[in-house]
């Protein structure tokens, strides 16, 4: 949708990986409504008008014939300036609308990640892990090598590659209400536990810029690190960002471990 704010919130609700407030689909509805109003039809030029008058006269004025009424000219900048006033009001009601569906963002921010994402994001993690489970026990968890597994070790690779998809879309939408709403925790600024709650047990390092075990790899397989090593994946609010972040503050801290604080 084109000039909305929040783009992946809405395509991960439209997809169907979760639910939105009522009071933002119906401000969504109505924005896409202004944006999809229909440009009128644009007038003719008055200048062409103005030719076509002096033409008219001069032809008049060689054959002795009546004046042409040359109130057509102000009568085609009244149709131009109609046109115009058409435009200018059509954007002005695709900000109000805009503003109204940004607002309403803003007013339902906490409960967005309290009880719309957080809610799919647990049920995405519970899935994938009980498919995850399956696959370990199984000794295999590559899909290109479960073509010829039991129908249920292929149900839960397919269980997988759904979730795996639900969890893309539900960190995407998270990560606009971060970027573009400004719902960020000030105690974490990278961002490193919006949706994983032990990141300095999962990654312990005295360098800031140290790659993650997990770095470059595909959602999947990111996940399946996740799952294999304990990774609490999780919706914070900002407030229980920081506390995660308070919590594990000597763990990603290397003076403060040495130091026994």
């Amino acid at each position: 949708m084109s000039n909305t704010p929040c783009p992946n919130l809405f395509a991960g609700h439209d997809a169907g990986h979760y639910t939105l407030p009522d009071d933002i689909l119906k401000a969504r509805a109505t924005h896409q409504a202004a944006l999809d109003m229909p440009y009128p039809k644009p007038p003719r030029n008055s200048w062409e008008t103005v030719g076509d008058v002096a033409q008219a006269v001069a032809d008049a004025l060689r054959d002795g014939t009546e004046l042409p009424d040359v109130d057509q000219i102000e009568q085609a900048r009244k149709a131009e300036r109609i046109y115009q006033d058409a435009l200018d009001m059509q954007d002005q009601v695709a900000g109000i609308t805009g503003q109204r569906l940004d607002a309403a963002l803003r007013t339902h921010a906490r409960p967005l990640l309290t009880d719309h994402l957080r809610p799919a994001l647990d049920e995405t993690w519970q899935a994938y892990q009980d498919a995850h489970r399956i696959l370990v026990e199984y000794g295999q968890t590559e899909p290109r090598r479960l073509l010829a597994a039991p129908a249920k070790v292929r149900k839960a690779s397919d269980t997988c590659d759904l979730m795996a998809a639900r969890y893309e879309a539900i960190a995407s939408a998270r990560g606009d209400l971060r970027l573009r709403l400004g719902i960020r925790c000030e105690a974490d600024p990278t961002g490193k536990y919006t949706m994983i709650r032990n990141y300095h047990t999962l990654h312990v390092t005295r360098w800031a810029n140290a790659r993650t075990p997990w770095h470059g790899m595909n959602t999947r397989h990111f996940l399946d690190y996740m799952a294999s090593h304990g990774g609490q994946l999780w919706m914070p609010t900002p407030d229980e960002q920081a506390q995660a972040v308070d919590a594990e503050a000597d763990l990603g801290n290397p003076v403060k471990r040495a130091s026994g604080f």
